[in-house]
């Protein structure tokens, strides 16, 4: 205006821009006179600022007490990304175990079987080598064995009881002796005439084992169907009385060849002796039970003399 004079010390304005205004203070420093023991917040004062009205400096390390990783969320956030926890896992791995526990395994009855043939073998092992009673070596081998093998079966055989059925002919004799695995086996046939028309035919086989034991099974192997061998062959009953253990069938016929077979186990040897005569010898059942006995005995004899 004009003829106004400025005042030389001007007061401070009390405006709107500066009435009522509080001082300015730092973020995030309490409010003034907060450490004083007599302050106390005015009742229905403004509340401390939430999370979203921070600055950012002081809202990036705020502490809060519970977050959603705090409160379970982790798990389900991380289930989502395909994580399964430690417990489920173990449930999980259990079931598969037990699973492959049901499913039929083929090793026990492997195992089983094997136990099965060990039984049987170990049976029969020890039937064959059961202890008779003798004396036996560290070897396993008797020490009173009757018989040896001979490398000359056929100086074994007394033909004398056929002389009378032959004419007193001499017989053409073939000998052969042979270690094979049941024991030693020696053979001796003799031929009385030609073979076409022979008068009579013999034939012993003895087979020598190494103990008494072996020789009475390979007896009961080679007669268990002795009388099975047809209707024109009887089974001599009783047995002819004849070593250990004996047993005989018999083929007799009014034309042609009558045949006999005498089975005999003695000791450690199996003897078979079979026997053939010709229609002109009339010789019957019992005739030729008697010819087959006195041959094995006397070829018995000499073996054991010869042992």
């Amino acid at each position: 205006m004009t003829g106004a004079t400025p005042r030389a010390n001007p007061a401070p304005r009390t405006d709107q821009w500066n009435a009522g205004s509080p001082p300015r203070r730092d973020a995030g420093s309490p409010p003034q006179g907060a450490h004083d023991p007599q302050y106390r917040p005015e009742p229905g004062g403004a509340e401390p600022l939430t999370r979203k009205d921070q600055p950012f400096e002081e809202a990036a390390f705020l502490d809060e007490a519970r977050s959603e990783w705090g409160s379970g969320g982790e798990t389900t956030a991380i289930g989502r990304l395909g994580y399964m926890p430690k417990e489920p896992r173990r449930r999980a791995d259990f079931q598969k175990v037990r699973s492959r526990a049901r499913k039929s395994s083929p090793i026990p009855k492997i195992i089983i079987g094997v136990v099965v043939l060990a039984l049987v073998g170990g049976g029969v092992w020890w039937f064959m080598n059961r202890d008779d009673g003798s004396e036996t070596t560290a070897g396993g081998l008797e020490t009173n064995l009757t018989y040896d093998g001979s490398d000359e079966p056929c100086s074994l055989v007394d033909a004398a009881p056929l002389e009378s059925l032959v004419d007193a002919s001499d017989p053409e004799a073939v000998g052969d002796a042979e270690d094979k695995s049941r024991g030693w086996v020696q053979t001796c046939s003799m031929t009385y005439g030609e073979a076409d028309r022979a008068a009579a035919l013999l034939e012993v086989e003895g087979t020598v084992f190494e103990t008494d034991a072996k020789a009475s099974v390979n007896f009961e192997l080679g007669t268990g169907d002795i009388g099975e061998t047809g209707e024109a062959w009887t089974l001599v009953d009783p047995a002819p009385s004849i070593g250990d253990q004996s047993a005989a069938v018999a083929r007799v016929v009014t034309d042609g060849t009558s045949n006999f077979h005498l089975h005999v186990q003695d000791d450690n040897a199996y003897v078979v002796v079979r026997l053939s005569v010709s229609k002109d010898a009339a010789v019957d059942q019992q005739g030729l039970t008697d010819l087959a006995v006195e041959l094995a005995n006397g070829y018995l004899e000499n073996w054991r003399e010869a042992s």
